[in-house]
């Protein structure tokens, strides 16, 4: 595994080499002293590699997407001081596969570099719990969705049709928000189904009436949609 890193905060630089330390991968690793060392590292190099870079730095949110536009196999991690879960989704947008902080135990940077260098996005447990907290405590912003309204003749606009399309709100029902709060918890639908009393087939239909009211086709959609 090739991982190159730039921290310039002396916090987090402390900090990271305890845990390269702790994870035994030193000799894997990288450490340059500023963005040009690593940027000409990366253009020596063929195989996939994981770029960790100090967010406390300006320079290194801008250079993300430089690293992320000039090299195909190359993958960012953030390194930050215990940013919110609001951060670290503008992270993931600005082109990080991954977000890890000083809360982070040894393992679990390591599942981060893991996965970011199969292209993937990590969250740590505590991430994961923040963010379902943050979903199901603000549950009723999901009874905000968007409709197309009539159109002059009495009919529905069709989606993409290239006329101009106004929105107006329109609230889920109490069973769809309860269907909702477990979807956002990771029940399946056979236990969602166990735990309100009803057929998974009645679970199928209200998931599929949620989705088609707030424009969604997938459950991850649906987080994405409703954390923004």
């Amino acid at each position: 595994m090739g991982i190159d890193v730039y921290v310039s905060n002396q916090t987090i630089n402390k900090w990271f080499n305890s845990i390269l330390k702790e994870l035994d991968f030193l000799n894997d690793c990288t450490i340059h002293k500023n963005l040009d060392s690593l940027y000409n590292s990366l253009l020596n190099v063929n195989n996939a590699r994981v770029v960790l870079l100090d967010i406390e730095d300006r320079a290194s949110c801008e250079y993300v997407a430089s690293i992320k536009n000039g090299f195909e196999n190359v993958h960012c991690v953030a390194i930050g001081l215990n940013r919110s879960i609001g951060d670290v989704f503008t992270y993931f947008n600005m082109g990080f596969n991954s977000y890890i902080d000083l809360s982070y135990s040894a393992i679990e940077v390591y599942q981060a570099i893991h996965k970011s260098l199969g292209n993937s996005k990590y969250l740590s447990t505590a991430q994961q719990d923040l963010l379902l907290e943050h979903l199901i405590h603000n549950l009723d912003g999901l009874a905000k969705c968007i409709t197309i309204p009539s159109s002059s003749n009495g009919h529905n606009s069709s989606y993409g049709n290239g006329d101009s399309i106004k929105y107006s709100e329109k609230s889920l029902t109490e069973k769809e928000k309860k269907v909702c709060e477990f979807l956002l918890k990771g029940f399946t639908y056979k236990e969602i189904a166990n735990s309100l009393g009803v057929t998974s087939f009645t679970i199928n239909q209200r998931v599929k009436g949620i989705y088609k009211k707030l424009q969604v086709r997938s459950r991850s959609e649906l987080s994405f949609r409703y954390l923004s």
